[in-house]
């Protein structure tokens, strides 16, 4: 027996079973490359949702950024649940937005600033637009901005065709993110808060609260005689070291 030819046909079957198992999907993966317009240059991005994106090249090379005029759903797992939707249903919609904003070359400008996570503030207009329009954003503007008229009659219009989250009917508000009691050290006046948005005036609205939040315990507010709901999960805890109720 030729030992040296058996030894290569293992070797080969070894580095195919491992390259096999390289290329395996991963069901949860929705980071999307893309190319946009910054400031008039030309600038590589990956869109790790509908509303962030991690700039690759150019001046701001290594930044997070966070998009203005409009929110997507969280995309680090089944958190938000309403109406007819199970959180699995409306996860999905949350991981394909990453590639519908990923599918064009927008135009985007920044000043430089940066929100409270010290996030990029960026401002892609069409792209609110045409997340807005397909159902996967929500028109968004916090406490001393006004929501955009124009986005605003787009998501009438998204509303009324049952496009992209609306599907099985509109709530009032949809809970955007959830804030426990400490968890981003003491607050000044002795509150956390959450956030939710009126889809129909774009206004995100701060409910303030004392509680404080098990990892994977579920929090609903209601919006006039609607109800959204959505999982806690800490921060720290979303992308390492995920809790079941992200599995």
């Amino acid at each position: 027996m030729n030992w040296r030819l058996v030894s290569m046909v293992v070797l080969l079957a070894v580095v195919s079973h491992a390259r096999g198992r390289s290329k395996k999907p991963n069901p949860d993966k929705h980071d999307a490359k893309a190319m946009l317009v910054l400031n008039g240059e030309e600038t590589e991005v990956v869109w790790t949702d509908g509303d962030s994106f991690k700039i690759k090249s150019g001046q701001y090379k290594g930044s997070g950024t966070r998009l203005q005029r409009y929110n997507t759903l969280e995309a680090f797992g089944p958190v938000h649940q309403w109406g007819g939707w199970t959180p699995r249903e409306l996860f999905e919609i949350a991981k394909a937005s990453s590639t519908v904003a990923a599918s064009q070359k927008w135009a985007c400008t920044t000043d430089g600033k940066l929100d409270g996570y010290r996030r990029l503030l960026i401002d892609c207009p069409e792209a609110a637009k045409e997340l807005v329009r397909q159902g996967h954003g929500l028109v968004y503007a916090v406490e001393g901005n006004k929501p955009d008229p124009e986005l605003l009659a787009i998501q009438k219009e998204a509303q009324g065709k049952k496009a992209g989250i609306w599907a099985k009917g509109v709530v009032k508000g949809v809970i955007t993110s959830l804030h426990s009691l400490g968890e981003d050290g003491e607050d000044k006046d002795g509150e956390a808060y959450n956030r939710v948005v009126d889809t129909r005036t774009g206004e995100a609205l701060v409910r303030k609260h004392q509680d404080v939040y098990d990892t994977c315990q579920t929090v609903c507010e209601k919006t006039g005689d609607d109800q959204s709901c959505m999982i806690y999960v800490p921060f720290k805890r979303r992308y390492g070291g995920k809790p079941d109720c992200l599995r």
